[in-house]
């Protein structure tokens, strides 16, 4: 009889989409009977508002279509209730359930309802903040019982691990560290056509500099930041050779748009919208910049690597540990915002002006993505953790 796994996403929003894309698919391919819960939770539902819903679920569908070509059963739910989780759980009877997580107190009630009714339970932690949230101090002990009781429990990087141990009550001896993976595309060489293309198409000069960003537009992502080294940048001569492009949508949209223009800089700035895939615009770039307040080990970060850009991200969570001594790790911003901006500043200046050391470091940059982040690996490694806790 076929082994019917169901993986309950929340949120079901940015990279965890990706991940949850490749391990389904991987699943589907292997034979298992598959259910895929994708929540959007109360406090995302309000924050992003009926615009931002639209374009969630817009981003949702795109995925969403391609597993149901594989026969993967599919259920969205909105600002769902422990009733509904218990319900989607007794219904489905799977055999195992793989908890894709936003966050440690993410799918709560679905790790109450599967150890209560006896089915084998993974955990998946894709992001862990360095502070407890405050607002659900009365889970904390059920959440340490909650990692007792799963067959496993996966990080998506050491520190994140690390976290998971100090804060929440995850045994030293439980849990383990998977890197995401990206596709074999990302580690292809970039088109010249499609460079040319979208620069011509996006007004930017065929030999100007272009930092990329693909990252939600919230304010969590750091691009005040940029904009504040943008400013400085204004000032130096290594200016007239950099155009800005950033990859997607958010709460933060508008207002960014609006302190673009005041700084004067609406011509050099891009503002790309939602990308399916940001390959194509990673080949027409020369630097990624990421300077986020917080994140786990971002997908889009292993994109660049892959393809080689130079990185300068913010040293917060996973980013110093993927990153290496490949890059340039960026103070953080939450400690020290002053110092993001004066070292983002120094980095875009450095590189802006040296497509030799630009090359290096993106070669750099390129040869540890290809050591530590293909998808190939994750998938494997991931399946091996599910076969075992399948097994009992």
């Amino acid at each position: 009889m076929t082994q019917h796994i169901l993986l309950y996403a929340s949120p079901a929003i940015g990279g965890i989409l990706h991940y949850n894309h490749s391990i389904l698919g991987a699943l589907a391919t292997l034979g298992y009977q598959l259910t895929y819960v994708q929540d959007i939770p109360d406090s995302l539902v309000e924050m992003f508002g009926s615009v931002g819903m639209e374009q969630t679920r817009q981003r949702a569908d795109w995925f969403m279509q391609h597993q149901k070509q594989m026969g993967i059963r599919q259920i969205w739910l909105e600002s769902a209730k422990a009733a509904d989780a218990d319900r989607v759980i007794q219904e489905a009877k799977p055999d195992l359930v793989i908890a894709s997580n936003g966050g440690p107190v993410a799918n709560f009630f679905v790790k109450r309802s599967a150890i209560q009714l006896g089915i084998p339970l993974v955990i998946v932690e894709h992001l862990v903040h360095p502070i407890k949230p405050k607002e659900v101090p009365q889970a904390y002990a059920e959440l340490a019982q909650q990692y007792i009781a799963a067959k496993a429990v996966i990080a998506v990087s050491q520190n994140n691990l690390e976290l998971l141990r100090k804060l929440f009550g995850l045994a030293p001896d439980k849990g383990q560290v998977i890197y995401c993976g990206r596709p074999s595309y990302y580690f292809e060489p970039a088109k010249s056509e499609v460079r040319s293309r979208l620069r011509q198409q996006w007004q930017i000069p065929s030999d100007a500099v272009v930092c990329f960003t693909a990252a939600r537009l919230d304010i969590i992502k750091g691009y005040q930041y940029q904009i504040a080294a943008i400013k400085q940048l204004k000032q130096l001569p290594v200016w007239e050779n950099l155009y800005f492009a950033w990859a997607g949508k958010g709460t933060l949209e508008e207002h960014l748009k609006q302190w673009v223009n005041q700084a004067g800089v609406s011509d050099r700035v891009k503002f790309l919208g939602e990308l399916g895939d940001i390959n194509d615009w990673l080949g027409t770039s020369d630097i990624f910049v990421l300077s986020s307040e917080s994140e786990g080990l971002p997908l889009a970060m292993m994109e660049a690597m892959a393809k080689g850009l130079p990185i300068a991200a913010s040293a917060v969570s996973g980013i110093p540990e993927g990153l290496g001594d490949t890059g340039q790790l960026l103070s953080a911003p939450i400690l020290d915002p002053q110092a993001t901006i004066r070292e983002l500043v120094q980095t875009l200046q450095a590189w802006g002006s040296d497509a030799t050391l630009r090359q290096q470091v993106g070669q750099a940059c390129h040869q540890r993505a290809a050591a530590m982040f293909r998808e190939e690996r994750m998938v494997a490694e991931t399946i091996a953790v599910i076969q075992t806790a399948l097994k009992g």
